[in-house]
C-alpha cells in the first residue's frame, strides 16, 4: 500500500506534463469561440440552469423564515348550535338555562404566523445543500463552455485543412496540366505515342474530380461551423489559408483540477448534506405559532364579529419508527462511499487522459515533421523525373506516378497538422488550460 505522501508525489508528477508552447496565434479563431458562446443553446440552457439553483437556493433560504397566511369563510346555518347548561339543582337559577342568541351567519376572518424554532437542523442543511446545488450548476456551465470552445476549435482547424486541402488538390491539377501540354507537344513532333497523351488526360480528369471533391468537403465543413457559430448555413467565412506548423519549444504545463473534477466533488458534499437531513428529521422539532381571528359567533357564542388572539408552541418528537431513521442513514452513508469511490475513479480517469493526450499529441508532432521532410523529396523526386521526361529519357508514367505520390505527401501533411492541431486541442482540455477566451 502507497502511504498518501507517496500518492501525493506520484500525483503531482503525473499532473507535470512537458510540452510545447505554440506561438501562432490564429487571427479568426478567437473571435468564433466568442460567437459561438453567444449562439450555442447549450450554453443558454446552462444559464437558466444556474438561475434555477439560485432560485432554489432562495426557495430554502425562505424556508427559515416567519410564514403568515389569512383566510376567510362564511356560512349559513338554519339551526345554530347554542349552549345549554345541564338541568341540574346545584346551578340554581342557571339549570337548563340556554346561553347565547345562536347565529344563524357564521364568517370570520383568520391570519396565523408559523416561525420554526428548531427543526433538527434540517432547513439549514437544505439551505447548504442549495448553495452546493447552485455551485454544481456554474460548473456545469463552465464545463458546456469548455465544449463549445473545443467543438469550435475542432471544426474550425478541420474547415482550414480542407481550404489547404482544395489549394493543394489544385496545384495537383495545374501540375498535371502542365505535364498534358508537355506531352502533347512530344505527340505533335511524334517522339511520344497518343496513348500516353490519353493516359495522362485521364489523370488531369480524375485531378478535377479530386478538387469537386475536395470543394464539396469544404462547403460540408463550414456549413457546420456557421451552425456552431449562428450563422447561415451558405455565409462566407474567413479562413486561415493553412494550418501553421511550427518548431516547437519546450515547456512544462502543469495540469489543473478541471471543472467535471469540481463537479464530482460538490456531489460528493451534497451526499454529506443527505445525511444531516436524514437525521434531523429524527429529531424533536419545534415551532412558534400565533393566530389571530375575527369571526362570528364568537367566543361568547354571541351573533357579531369579535377579535380573538393565540399563541403557542408545537412540538413534534419522533419515538419509534420500526427502524426506518437507522435504514435511511445507512443508505445515505452508502451513497457517499460511492461517491468518494466515484471522486476517485474521475481522479484517475483524468490522470490517464492526461497522459495519454500528451504521449498522442507529441507523436503527432513527430508524424507531422516526417510527413513535411517527405513532402520536400516528394516534390525534388517529381521536379526531377519531369526534366528527364523532357529530355526523353524516362517515360510518362514515371512522371505521372511520380506526381500522384507527391499529391499523396501533400494530404498526408495536411492531415498530420490537422492531427496535431486536434490532438493539440484535446490535450488543452485535458490538463484544463483550454479556456473560452
Amino acid at each position: 500500500m502507497l502511504s498518501n505522501k507517496n500518492y501525493l508525489i506520484i500525483h503531482l508528477l503525473m499532473i507535470a506534463s512537458v510540452g510545447f508552447a505554440q506561438n501562432f496565434q490564429d487571427p479568426f479563431l478567437n473571435e468564433y469561440r466568442k460567437e459561438a458562446l453567444d449562439h450555442e443553446q447549450h450554453i443558454k440552457m446552462a444559464e437558466n440552469n444556474v438561475e434555477i439553483s439560485y432560485r432554489q437556493y432562495k426557495m430554502s433560504v425562505a424556508d427559515l423564515m416567519p410564514k403568515v397566511n389569512a383566510s376567510a369563510d362564511y356560512w349559513y346555518v338554519q339551526n345554530p348550535m347554542m349552549m345549554t347548561l345541564p338541568d341540574i339543582e346545584q346551578l340554581g337559577d342557571l339549570a337548563g338555562a340556554e346561553l347565547g342568541q345562536g347565529a344563524n351567519h357564521q364568517y370570520g376572518l383568520y391570519t396565523s404566523v408559523t416561525q420554526p424554532i428548531y427543526r433538527g437542523g434540517v432547513l439549514k442543511e437544505r439551505k447548504d445543500k442549495a448553495a452546493i446545488k447552485q455551485e454544481m450548476s456554474l460548473d456545469q456551465l463552465k464545463i458546456t463552455q469548455l465544449d463549445v470552445v473545443q467543438m469550435t476549435d475542432l471544426q474550425y482547424w478541420k474547415s482550414v485543412a480542407q481550404k489547404e486541402l482544395v489549394h493543394a488538390m489544385y496545384s495537383y491539377r495545374d501540375d498535371l496540366t502542365r505535364i498534358e501540354k508537355l506531352v502533347a507537344h512530344k505527340v505533335e513532333v511524334g517522339t511520344v505515342n497518343r496513348s500516353d497523351l490519353l493516359m495522362t488526360e485521364v489523370r488531369v480528369n480524375r485531378a478535377n474530380l479530386a478538387v469537386i471533391q475536395s470543394e464539396n468537403d469544404l462547403k460540408v465543413f463550414t456549413m457546420s461551423l456557421n451552425r456552431l457559430l449562428g450563422r447561415e448555413f451558405e455565409s462566407m467565412l474567413e479562413l486561415s489559408d493553412s494550418i501553421v506548423h511550427e518548431p516547437p519549444i519546450s515547456n512544462v504545463i502543469l495540469a489543473i483540477d478541471r471543472p467535471e473534477y469540481h463537479l464530482e466533488e460538490k456531489r460528493l458534499l451534497s451526499t454529506e448534506s443527505d445525511i444531516n437531513i436524514t437525521k434531523g428529521l429524527y429529531r424533536p422539532q419545534l415551532s412558534a405559532v400565533g393566530t389571530g381571528s375575527f369571526s362570528s359567533p364568537g367566543y361568547n357564542f354571541q351573533p357579531g364579529a369579535v377579535p380573538n388572539v393565540q399563541a403557542g408552541l408545537m412540538l413534534s418528537i419522533p419515538i419509534y419508527h420500526a427502524g426506518k431513521k437507522q435504514q435511511m442513514v445507512t443508505a445515505s452513508k452508502l451513497k457517499r462511499s460511492n461517491q468518494e469511490l466515484q471522486l476517485q475513479r474521475t481522479r484517475e480517469i483524468h490522470d490517464l487522459e492526461i497522459a495519454q493526450k500528451r504521449v498522442a499529441w507529441e507523436n503527432s508532432i513527430k508524424e507531422t515533421e516526417i510527413a513535411q521532410t517527405s513532402v520536400a523529396k516528394a516534390r525534388e523526386n517529381a521536379a526531377t523525373l519531369e526534366e528527364r521526361f523532357d529530355e526523353g529519357l524516362i517515360d510518362i508514367l514515371e512522371v505521372i506516378d511520380a506526381q500522384l505520390y507527391l499529391e499523396q505527401a501533400v494530404i498526408e501533411y495536411i492531415q498530420s497538422k490537422l492531427k496535431t492541431k486536434i490532438q493539440y486541442t484535446y490535450y488543452l482540455r485535458a490538463i484544463g488550460h483550454l479556456t473560452t477566451n
